[in-house]
């Protein structure tokens, strides 16, 4: 593994948006540079997301915030979360939405009792958790789906939805604004529900760099104020928000609730 400092920003880096993330940090490490702190020249993306976070030297990582109550505890430390003005929710918090496919009949999640879930991964709050928490009041003996197809990616369960391998989603509100602007799939499917708010997808560094938190959270919010207005819109991003690991507590507490109602997995 490489052990220089990792820089990433991998929840919303589709191909045809990766040039504004790239832009992004390249403004970012430049105003680092300024206030005399080395930055990474360039993000590091790796095929498998789990390779970075589990990178010994996190220097700015976007992280799912199952991430930060579980596998990153007591190793990085919560900066702040970009503001993606989602409907329904408090700057710097996200939700999201059920899929299905358009020719489903019906509107509630009763009628998906004992078919197919698409998840993209078990340790994502946006895809697996926040699905189990949503579908928890519905469950009996604690089961409610079928099966699942674990797919890899929001934009995989959008797919594995519109095809027929699966039958419901949970996708993260931010990946389902790419898929309307990227992915065809999207044509096929209509949303059925909402999950609740939570904290959105933090920005995290390694303990080794929380002096320079305050530094990492100023630059990052002029970064995103005074980038290009074409960077903003193919990212949807609206904003920054410093925000601390304890706020991440919500997304713990919720999956215990669930497991305490005797529904720890989704099927």
């Amino acid at each position: 593994m490489d052990n220089r400092p990792a820089a990433g920003l991998p929840m919303y880096d589709w191909p045809e948006v990766q040039w504004a993330n790239d832009e992004l940090w390249t403004d970012i490490a430049g105003r680092l540079g300024t206030s005399g702190i080395v930055a990474p020249n360039e993000l590091w993306r790796t095929e498998n997301a789990d390779d970075l976070w589990g990178h010994p030297d996190l220097f700015i990582v976007e992280t799912c915030g199952h991430l930060v109550v579980h596998e990153l505890q007591g190793r990085a430390e919560v900066l702040g979360a970009f503001d993606h003005a989602v409907d329904g929710c408090r700057p710097g918090d996200y939700r999201s939405v059920l899929v299905c496919r358009v020719d489903e009949e019906g509107d509630t999640l009763e009628g998906f009792r004992g078919r197919v879930a698409a998840v993209n991964q078990t340790n994502s709050h946006s895809g697996h958790g926040a699905f189990m928490t949503t579908v928890v009041p519905l469950a009996v003996n604690g089961s409610f789906f079928a099966d699942v197809e674990i797919t890899g990616s929001h934009r995989a369960s959008m797919r594995a939805v519109a095809n027929g391998s699966a039958d419901l989603a949970c996708i993260d509100e931010v990946s389902w604004r790419l898929g309307l602007d990227h992915e065809s799939a999207v044509d096929n499917l209509r949303i059925i529900a909402w999950t609740d708010p939570m904290p959105a997808p933090p920005l995290v560094t390694s303990w080794a760099n929380v002096g320079w938190r305050d530094a990492f959270n100023t630059v990052i919010a002029e970064a995103v104020a005074f980038s290009d207005l074409s960077v903003r819109e193919s990212l949807h991003l609206y904003g920054y928000r410093p925000r601390d690991t304890a706020d991440y507590g919500s997304i713990r507490e919720h999956l215990i609730e669930a497991e305490s109602s005797g529904y720890p997995v989704l099927a």
